[in-house]
C-alpha cells in the first residue's frame, strides 16, 4: 500500500512541467533507471503528456486498462490497452517506404489518433483510423480536428467506429497500420481481410505492424513478404515517455517491386505474450 502510494505521489510531481523537463532528460532518467521505486512508477511514461502533444496542442498521451476498452466480438476477452506510439518510429517507418503520394493510410485500432496525425505529415491520399471504443473515437476526432484547423493544407484525417476485422480495406495503394492492437483471433482475420483487398485489385499494399507481437499471421500468408524489420530508437525527446528507449517494427509488402531493406527477414521474438515484440 505504501509503494502503491509512493509510486502514485511520484508519477504526480513528474508531471508538473518544470519537474518534468528535468526528470526526463535522458541523463537524468537513465540515472534514476537505478532507484526501484522511482523507476516502477516511471517505467512506461504513457501516463505523462508527451513531448507531441505539447507541440501540436493535441491529447494522445495516457495510458487506459484493458477492462476499460471494448473488445472486438471476435476476441474471447479484452487483450488490449490504449497507450501511445512514439513518433519517430512512424516517420522512420515512413521513409522507408516509396513515396507515398496517391497511397490510402489506414490506422487500425488507431485509439486517439497519434499515428494518423504523424502521417498527415505525408502526401497520402486520404487517412483513415478506424476504432471500437466509444471515448477513443471521439478523442481521436477531436485531435484531428485541431490538425485540420492547424494545418489547412494536409489531408483530412477521418475516424470510423468499427470493429477493425469488418473494415473494407481501400482499393488501390495503401499503407495499412497496426500498433499491436489486436489478439492473434483479430490480427488474422485483418489478414484475412487485407488478402481479399490484394485479390481484388492490383494495387500496392504494406502492412506496418509496430510491436509486431502476431506478426507470425503475417508471416504465414502466401500473398505478404518481408520488406523490413528492425529495432528502432526512440528520439531523444521521447526518451521516458515509452516503455522503453527503442520498440520494434515490420513492414509487409503485396504486389509491390521496392526491394527489401536490410534485416528484412529478422525473426520476431515475443517477449511477453501479447504485449512486446523483438527483432532478433
Amino acid at each position: 500500500m505504501l509503494k502503491k502510494a509512493l509510486r502514485s505521489a511520484i508519477r504526480a510531481t513528474a508531471k508538473v512541467p518544470a519537474v518534468e523537463r528535468v526528470v526526463f532528460h535522458p541523463a537524468v532518467r537513465n540515472r534514476l533507471r537505478a532507484w526501484p521505486v522511482i523507476e516502477s512508477a516511471l517505467a512506461s511514461g504513457w501516463h505523462l503528456r508527451h513531448p507531441f502533444d505539447r507541440q501540436y496542442r493535441v491529447d494522445t498521451s495516457g495510458f487506459v486498462q484493458a477492462e476499460l476498452l471494448e473488445s472486438s466480438p471476435h476476441e474471447s476477452g479484452k487483450i488490449g490497452i490504449y497507450a501511445g506510439s512514439q513518433p519517430s518510429i512512424i516517420r522512420t517507418a515512413l521513409n522507408a517506404l516509396p513515396p507515398l503520394t496517391g497511397y490510402a493510410f489506414v490506422d487500425l485500432g488507431c485509439g486517439k489518433g497519434r499515428p494518423l496525425m504523424v502521417a498527415s505529415e505525408f502526401p497520402f491520399r486520404s487517412l483513415s483510423g478506424v476504432e471500437l471504443t466509444p471515448s477513443l473515437v471521439a478523442q481521436a476526432r477531436k485531435n484531428a480536428a485541431i490538425i485540420a484547423r492547424r494545418f489547412s493544407h494536409r489531408t483530412p484525417i477521418t475516424i470510423e467506429q468499427q470493429d477493425a476485422s469488418l473494415f473494407q480495406v481501400p482499393a488501390g495503394n495503401a499503407v495499412i497500420f497496426l500498433y499491436n492492437p489486436f489478439g492473434a483471433t483479430v490480427v488474422r482475420k485483418v489478414v484475412a481481410r487485407i488478402e481479399e483487398a490484394i485479390a481484388r485489385d492490383e494495387g500496392t499494399k504494406f502492412i506496418v505492424y509496430y510491436n509486431p507481437v502476431h506478426g507470425d499471421c503475417f508471416d504465414a500468408s502466401a500473398s505478404l513478404r518481408r520488406f523490413f524489420a528492425a529495432n528502432l530508437p526512440y528520439a531523444s525527446e521521447e526518451i521516458g515517455f515509452g516503455p522503453d528507449s527503442w520498440d520494434s517494427l515490420v513492414i509487409w509488402q503485396a504486389k509491390g517491386t521496392t526491394p527489401a531493406h536490410g534485416n528484412a527477414s529478422g525473426h520476431i521474438k515475443v517477449l511477453a505474450s501479447d504485449v512486446r515484440a523483438q527483432i532478433v
